[in-house]
């Protein structure tokens, strides 16, 4: 698959659907990164991996962000550990540090084979998850 031509894809997707989205990393062979906001305030990542080497078999992500990880205590992430097996189709992670002031961010993620990426599936995504953080983290 030819990931340099598949980010387009992606791209017009994140045309039509986010309010914003910028391209946080320039497509390469290896993947390439954006981020992006939706109407009703969430944000977020769509990655696209190659997983040369690994897998093989390219993958997007796509990732909402629950918030900075600065504000969550230790106990919070404990309880966070139990929550993610009860995850349907997601999981949680923290980002690598990012942007200027070198962030990390608690993030709600997806990430299926790119070849059934579409403006559907990414749709889907984004509403499964939101789902998830309405149901698991309403009270955190």
């Amino acid at each position: 698959m030819d990931l340099i031509r598949f980010s387009r894809d992606v791209e017009n997707v994140l045309r039509k659907v986010a309010t914003e989205f910028d391209q946080l990393s320039q497509p390469t062979e290896d993947g390439a990164l954006w981020g992006f906001e939706l109407e009703d305030d969430a944000s977020g990542f769509v990655s696209l991996e190659s997983n040369q080497g690994t897998l093989d078999v390219p993958t997007v992500t796509i990732s909402l962000s629950l918030g900075a990880i600065e504000e969550v205590s230790r106990e919070d992430l404990m309880d966070l550990l139990t929550i993610n097996g009860d995850l349907l189709g997601a999981s949680l992670t923290i980002t690598p540090p990012l942007g200027e002031e070198q962030e990390e961010f608690l993030m709600l993620q997806t990430k299926f084979v790119a070849s059934e990426f579409s403006e559907d599936m990414f749709i889907k995504s984004i509403n499964s998850l939101m789902t998830q953080m309405s149901i698991f983290f309403e009270a955190e």
